[in-house]
């Protein structure tokens, strides 16, 4: 079903939150069911792209003031979680420009995708609205991203990311199974451990994919578990 191309935005009164809509218990609604407008910013997403990760489609406006308020949370968001599997798409819902969006863009650094619209089953009129959907594609979240639960909903999701259907991380292929690391600035990454020299480590992410990252920019807490277990597998 088409959104109409018509949104309405309520205006933020001091720091109070617009149009607060109730998050969605999980639903029978699928991400296979939405489709996105055309790329405007950022890489084109395929449904590939999706597979596996935790999606968030975030519908909103170049004269809506809640949803540019929320710009900067998100690219922080994008920023912070993209390697443990998030992908945020803003779906530009008002039919601007691309140069009209690009102030906005550059502005806030954004670089998750950015598209014309999107479109799915489900029907709402004011902005900003966010779809959350889990690793299986199933929708976990609908309603106002100013709540608190969309927070929520997204970090709970993270954790099933690597745990989707086909992907196998065992101990004898790697120095650790898939966990949570910690890395120097507090942050947290999800991830196994194929192996690790005295100043990199080699993570495996979610399908499969390598990171090599500097051991000096893990915690170290995390350092020490690592070259530790190294050690030990030097050892046998």
């Amino acid at each position: 079903m088409s959104i109409n191309k018509t949104f309405t935005c309520a205006i933020i009164l001091g720091f109070g939150l617009l149009q607060l809509a109730p998050a969605a218990e999980k639903s029978e609604h699928k991400l296979s069911e939405w489709s996105l407008g055309s790329t405007l910013f950022g890489e084109k997403v395929s449904k590939s792209d999706m597979k596996g990760k935790v999606v968030v489609i975030e519908h909103w406006g170049v004269r809506c003031p809640p949803c540019i308020a929320l710009l900067p949370h998100l690219a922080k968001m994008d920023k912070s979680y993209r390697d443990d599997g998030l992908l945020i798409i803003g779906a530009e819902s008002q039919n601007h420009s691309k140069d009209q969006i690009q102030p906005l863009v550059e502005k806030n650094k954004i670089e998750y995708t950015i598209t014309s619209g999107a479109s799915g089953p489900i029907s709402f009129s004011g902005i900003p609205r966010a779809f959350v959907f889990d690793v299986k594609g199933q929708l976990i979240f609908n309603g106002n991203p100013h709540d608190s639960n969309f927070d929520k909903s997204i970090k709970k999701a993270l954790k099933d990311v690597g745990e989707t259907e086909g992907e196998s991380i065992t101990a004898s292929q790697n120095l650790f199974e898939t966990k949570t690391w910690t890395n120097a600035d507090g942050n947290k990454l999800k991830a196994a451990v194929r192996e690790a020299t005295e100043t990199e480590v080699t993570f495996v992410m979610f399908a499969g994919k390598i990171v090599y990252y500097p051991l000096e920019k893990l915690s170290e807490e995390s350092r020490k578990e690592i070259m530790e277990a190294r050690l030990a597998k030097e050892g046998e």
